[in-house]
C-alpha cells in the first residue's frame, strides 16, 4: 500500500516559523542563531509523507531562580489580551508535561512531545502550555515573551523524511503572564513572563504560552469491488460472486502509479491512508477474461467502471475524510463459437471455482437418447461436474464412465456453436448404447463391445481437443484459455 504517515505536519493558520533548522545550535547558548526569533515565513505546509516525531519547548531566562519550572496542560480558551488571574481560573492540568531548571540567563527547554501529540492525535484540545515553579516561593524566573524583539520561546518540531530527520521552529500566536497581586489585570502585551514570586511569600505569578500546532488532516479512502459478471450486462445482480486475486492498481491523476494490491477472497479491494486529491484504479484482467460494459444501469455503486480495452476507471477528486466506495470491475470469460473445449475447461468453469458458470445455459444435456431407460439427464452443474471428474458414475478406468465425460464434453462445445459434423455419427452411436447401458454395465460387456465404446470415447476426446473437427479454441485465438484435464 502507498505509505501514509500517521501525523501529517500541515499547518492550517498564520504563523511565524524559521523553516528546515537542524540541532546545529545548544540549547543553553547566551544567544540562539540570528534566525531564532525572526520571522522567516508567515507559514508552512509540510509535505504528507513527513512522520512526527518530537517536540521541545525553548524559553529564554533573563533572570534565573534556580528553581525547577513545570509545564502543564491549560484546560480551557483565553485571549493574550484579556486573560487575567481570575478569569483564567487556574484552567490546567495538574499532571507535569516537561520540567527545566531556571539555573542560568540561558536558553532552557523540555521535551513536551507526548503534549504535543495528544494535541495533534485529537485526545485534547490545544489551548497551550502553562508553566509554573515547582516550588513558588521567592525568587520568581523571569523570560522574553513574544512581544520582546529577540529570544521569543519557541516550540521545535522534529519530523521525519525520506532523507532523515529535519527540524521547524514555530513561534507562539499568544502569550502573557498572570499574577495573584492584581488578579484582574491583563499583561498580554508585556515584553517579559514571569514564573513564581516577586518576594518571599508573595503572590504568584505564571506564564501561559500557544501555538498554533501540527494537527491530523482526515484522509481519504478509494475501493470497492470484482465480481464475475455471469449475464455480461455490466450490473451487479444478486448471486454474481467477487473475483479473488485481480490485480488492482492505484494512480493520481498524473498517471503516476502509487500504489498495488490484489482482491481479497470476496472480491473487494481498498486503497486507504490518501491524502485528499485526484485518483484512478486500474484492472488487470484475469486471463482470458474481459471486461463487461462500463457505466450500465442507474447505480453508479452497482455498474462496472473499468474501460473495456484499458482497465482504467476515470479520474476523481477524494475529499478530505471520504470512502468512495462505487470503483468495480464486472469481468468474464466469453464462450468462443466454433471452436472446442477439453473436458477440463467444462469442469473449471461449471461455477464452482473463480472462473464463471458458462455450462449451466447449455443445459440440459441427455448422455443417451431421451427418455432412454439407462440414459443419463445432466441438468444441472454439478452433475455436469460429477460426470467430468469421473468418480460419481464409476472410476476413469471404467470405460462407459470416459464416454459419458468425452461425449458430455462434446455436446457442450456442440451447444456453444462448434461444429458436430466430423463426430455426429458417433454421438447418436454412442447416445443409442447408452440408451440402454450404463456405467454399471461395462463390466459384463463382451470385449467387442468394450472396445467399441474406447473407440467412441477416444475419437471424442480428440474431437474436445482439437485433432479432428473445427479446432481446439486455443488454436483458433491463439493463446491458452483452460486447463488441459483429458
Amino acid at each position: 500500500m502507498i505509505r501514509i504517515t500517521n501525523y501529517v505536519l500541515l499547518f492550517a493558520l498564520l504563523m511565524l516559523v524559521v523553516g528546515g533548522c537542524s540541532r546545529d545550535y545548544s540549547p543553553v547558548d547566551s544567544q540562539a542563531p540570528a534566525d531564532v526569533g525572526r520571522a522567516a515565513a508567515p507559514g508552512l505546509s509540510l509535505a504528507a509523507e513527513d512522520t512526527f516525531k518530537s517536540a521541545t519547548l525553548y524559553v529564554n531566562v533573563i533572570e534565573p531562580s534556580g528553581q525547577p519550572v513545570n509545564v502543564h496542560r491549560i484546560t480551557n480558551s483565553w485571549e493574550e489580551m484579556t486573560v487575567t488571574w481570575n478569569n483564567f481560573a487556574a484552567a490546567f492540568a495538574p499532571e507535569t508535561w516537561g520540567s527545566f531548571t531556571a539555573d542560568g540567563a540561558d536558553w532552557r527547554s523540555t521535551d513536551v512531545t507526548a503534549l504535543v501529540q495528544a494535541w495533534m492525535n485529537g485526545t485534547y484540545d490545544n489551548y497551550g502550555f502553562l508553566l509554573d515553579q515547582f516550588d513558588p516561593d521567592y525568587p520568581r524566573t523571569k523570560y522574553f515573551s513574544r512581544e520582546a524583539s529577540a529570544n521569543q520561546p519557541y516550540l521545535e518540531v522534529c519530523y521525519e523524511t525520506d532523507g532523515g530527520e529535519e527540524c521547524t521552529n514555530i513561534f507562539p500566536v499568544a502569550d502573557a503572564y498572570i499574577f495573584e497581586y492584581t488578579p484582574d489585570e491583563n499583561r498580554g502585551d508585556s515584553p517579559f513572563l514571569y514564573t513564581g514570586r516577586y518576594e518571599e511569600g508573595g503572590p504568584e505569578k505564571q506564564t501561559l504560552i500557544r501555538f498554533e500546532l501540527p494537527v491530523m488532516p482526515e484522509l481519504a479512502a478509494i475501493g470497492d469491488f470484482v465480481w464475475h459478471d455471469e449475464n455480461m450486462d455490466g450490473i451487479q445482480d444478486g448471486g454474481e460472486a467477487g473475483v479473488a486475486g485481480v490485480t488492482v492498481n492505484l494512480y493520481d491523476c498524473e498517471d503516476v502509479l502509487l500504489a498495488t494490491t490484489v482482491t481479497d477472497g470476496s472480491g473487494y479491494y481498498l486503497f486507504s491512508d490518501l491524502t485528499p486529491g485526484g485518483y484512478y484504479v486500474e484492472f488487470v484482467l484475469p486471463m482470458g477474461y474481459v471486461f463487461s460494459p462500463k457505466d450500465q444501469g442507474m447505480d453508479d455503486a452497482m455498474d462496472s467502471d473499468a474501460d473495456l480495452m484499458t482497465g482504467k476507471t476515470e479520474c476523481t477528486t477524494l475529499d478530505a475524510g471520504e470512502t468512495d466506495l462505487t470503483w468495480d470491475a464486472g469481468i468474464y470469460m466469453p464462450v468462443q463459437e466454433g471452436c472446442t473445449h477439453t473436458i477440463g475447461y467444462w469442469k473449471t468453469h461449471a461455477g464452482f471455482g473463480p472462473q464463471d458458470d458458462v455450462v449451466t445455459p447449455l443445459l440440459p444435456i441427455w448422455l443417451g437418447t431421451a427418455g432412454g431407460s439407462k440414459s443419463l439427464a445432466v441438468t444441472t452443474a454439478a452433475i455436469a461436474v460429477d460426470v467430468l471428474e469421473m468418480k460419481t458414475y464409476g472410476k476413469n478406468s471404467n470405460g462407459i464412465t470416459k464416454l459419458y465425460a468425452q461425449l458430455l464434453g462434446a455436446k457442450l462445445s456442440i451447444a456453444s456453436g462448434a461444429s458436430g459434423s466430423d463426430v455426429d455419427d458417433i454421438i447418436a452411436d454412442a447416445d443409442a448404447f447408452l440408451a440402454d447401458h450404463d456405467w454399471m454395465d461395462w463390466d459384463g460387456l463382451s470385449d467387442e463391445d468394450r472396445q467399441m465404446v474406447l473407440d467412441w470415447q477416444g475419437t471424442l476426446d480428440d474431437y474436445n481437443n482439437g485433432d479432428i473437427g473445427p479446432g481446439h479454441c486455443d488454436e483458433i485465438d491463439g493463446h491458452s484459455q483452460e486447463f488441459d484435464n483429458r
